[in-house]
């Protein structure tokens, strides 16, 4: 295996156990010679572990609908592989994607984006999920070991994705430092994600280009990140900490809502 691209079809169902000794072969070997394909081996396998934990919630969570499309996609991908079916729920229609053989872990992220037909709660609940698996990601991957400008930084991005955006500043005194921003996959693909470290450790600003929740600050913790939401101007915003709830938090929160507009 010469090219990264062939070991795609095949890392799913390695992650899995699932492969077949001659592709578990070809992977292993490719693995020994490629720090990019072992990272992201890493990433895959933390997805799942994550995922494994809110299995049945999310599950419980899922459509009728949601359900018999996945288990009609487990069939055909057993049969020689699938496309994924464009999904129904309550605001429309979700985007149509291709997909490999369908796995656990695709079956439950599926499950995640069926619950934003669903009610307020479920949504934050699945937003908040989302983000921090992106989170723990950006953080081991993703997170630059210098400051970041923030008005270079929110330039580059309209420049790039056509919407504005207001990067906060870091601040001595909160003991904050930007660290960079990126496009994220969380929902649609469209969200800004900007990187922090806090107090020493990572802190995610997720900006979304649309209302989702209320103005009021909205809590939730999910996979073991504390969670905080709110919307302002059309745009919503979503802090993602490592660290559980407390005054610092709340003071951070406060921060970026007063900068961010």
């Amino acid at each position: 295996m010469n090219d990264c691209r062939e070991l795609e079809p095949l890392l799913a169902a390695y992650v899995d156990g699932e492969a077949g000794d001659v592709d578990r072969v070809r992977v292993d070997t490719h693995l020994q010679d490629c720090r990019c394909c072992r990272e992201r081996l890493i990433a895959q396998r933390t997805m799942c572990d994550s995922l494994g934990t809110r299995r049945d919630q999310l599950r419980g969570t899922a459509s009728p609908d949601l359900k018999a499309r996945c288990r009609f996609a487990a069939r055909s991908a057993h049969a020689g592989g699938a496309s994924a079916l464009p999904l129904q729920g309550s605001r429309g229609r979700l985007p149509l994607f291709r997909w490999a053989p369908l796995t656990a872990a695709a079956t439950v992220l599926l499950a995640v984006a069926a619950v934003f037909g669903l009610g307020l709660n479920n949504k934050v609940q699945a937003l908040a999920f989302q983000a921090s698996l992106d989170h723990a990601k950006c953080a081991r991957f993703n997170m630059s070991h210098q400051a970041a400008d923030p008005a270079g930084t929110a330039e580059q991005w309209q420049r790039r994705f056509g919407w504005p955006i207001s990067v906060p500043a870091s601040t001595v005194k909160e003991k904050l430092e930007l660290r960079g921003l990126r496009r994220c996959a969380v929902t649609d693909g469209q969200v800004a994600h900007i990187m922090y470290v806090w107090q020493g450790e990572p802190l995610s600003l997720y900006v979304l280009p649309q209302r989702v929740v209320g103005e009021a600050l909205t809590h939730t913790r999910s996979v073991g990140h504390e969670a905080v939401m709110w919307s302002k101007n059309d745009r919503t915003y979503m802090l993602i900490s490592n660290r559980p709830r407390d005054a610092a938090l709340d003071g951070i929160a406060a921060y970026v809502r007063a900068t961010a507009y």
